[in-house]
């Protein structure tokens, strides 16, 4: 059985990873009426300017506890993955 790393649970925009990997999986949680969004870049610095957005996730506001999670397949970020949150919201990128 193969293993992946995980960035842990992080509330805030931060370069993830420097340097190329693959991404397993996104995940975000909010604790009841927060709402947010994160973008993840394929990006090695705090920079999103000329760079790929690989997905974004949105999630509302209301009072029940949301947790999502995008299977990425493995989706490869060449250059290093970098995360833009906006709002009150929680995340980890699973990746090896």
């Amino acid at each position: 059985m193969g293993g992946c790393n995980s960035s842990g649970i992080l509330t805030a925009t931060k370069v993830v990873n420097n340097g190329r990997c693959r991404i397993a999986s996104v995940r975000v949680a909010t604790t009841g009426n927060t709402a947010g969004s994160i973008s993840v870049y394929d990006s090695a610095t705090a920079t999103t300017s000329g760079k790929k957005e690989i997905t974004r996730m949105y999630v509302g506001a209301s009072a029940d506890v949301h947790n999502h999670e995008f299977d990425m397949h493995g989706t490869i970020a060449a250059e290093g993955v970098y995360v833009v949150v906006t709002g009150t919201i929680a995340y980890s990128i699973e990746f090896y």
